[in-house]
């Protein structure tokens, strides 16, 4: 009886933690050709500069043109992050009996709501707004996966 009811439970904690863990992830990953950038030219123009304060001003400049003029870099973070969440939701919802789907939307809570709030207070992009229903899906697709395993071990009556 006891492992029927941690079988049918909601990991709230660990599927939000989860996704807390995902979103860095993926927004380091999204960083790294910026920083990559930013570490090339420090080390081609800073022995030769006068004003650091000039040559981090071009620095930050170049990075956020990069950013701006490539769309491809957001759309990397989203499907990185929408891989990874896909995982995680996976693992999370795996024991978790019927509540399965409910698990791995909500390890794709915190991508969605971060997303949303970046939209507002930031700026408002149409591949963000695309990215909120792809981390959704992720996490959806992570439990519905593991919906499909949980009633076959779940013995009927």
């Amino acid at each position: 009886m006891e492992k029927e009811t941690v079988k049918n439970q909601i990991l709230w904690i660990k599927a939000f933690v989860n996704g807390i863990v995902v979103w860095i992830i993926g927004y380091i990953i999204y960083l790294v050709p910026g920083l990559t950038v930013g570490f090339k030219m420090g080390f081609e123009l800073g022995p030769n500069a006068d004003d650091p304060s000039a040559l981090s001003k071009q620095i930050s400049e170049t990075i956020s043109q990069m950013y701006q003029a490539n769309h491809w870099y957001i759309i990397g973070f989203i499907i990185i992050t929408a891989l990874l969440i896909f995982w995680r939701a996976k693992t999370v919802s795996k024991s978790t009996g019927e509540k399965t789907i409910l698990n791995g939307l909500l390890v794709a809570s915190f991508p969605v709501l971060f997303t949303l709030l970046f939209i507002f207070l930031i700026r408002y992009n149409v591949i963000s707004l695309i990215g909120i229903f792809v981390f959704a899906g992720a996490g959806y697709m992570g439990g519905y996966l593991n919906k499909s395993k949980a009633k076959s071990l779940i013995p009927s009556d």
